[in-house]
């Protein structure tokens, strides 16, 4: 099994991006308080919409996803290892804008992709 669950804060508003994939978006999430541990974080397709509506620089959540770990080669031949979290689920822990009424928790599937045409929410 390989979830994670994570408070803080977001570092900066999520970055949305369509892509070929579905939609994504994209923040920091600060779990420490002194923005020394910063864990990039990935929402895809629907809950990537809620996050990049309802999420700004300094809100706080709490995010459930699966740990991911990639390494690679930079261009100056030093190898690199990358950590970060594809989000399942982001709640939001503190009161919403007052011209933005507060979503529910959302869920999506951890794959940008889908099983049999049929999208799971």
């Amino acid at each position: 099994m390989n979830t994670i669950v994570l408070t803080g804060r977001m570092l900066d508003s999520p970055a949305r991006a369509d892509t070929g994939k579905g939609i994504k978006a994209t923040f920091q999430l600060d779990v420490d308080g002194r923005r020394q541990l910063r864990i990039p974080i990935t929402a895809w397709n629907r809950l990537a919409g809620t996050c990049a509506t309802y999420g700004r620089k300094g809100r706080k959540v709490a995010v459930t996803g699966r740990l991911d770990h990639d390494q690679y080669t930079a261009g100056d031949g030093a190898r690199r290892e990358v950590w970060g979290v594809t989000a399942i689920a982001v709640e939001f822990l503190d009161p919403p804008e007052p011209s933005k009424p507060e979503p529910e928790p959302t869920r999506t599937e951890v794959s940008p992709t889908r099983t049999n045409g049929a999208s799971h929410a």
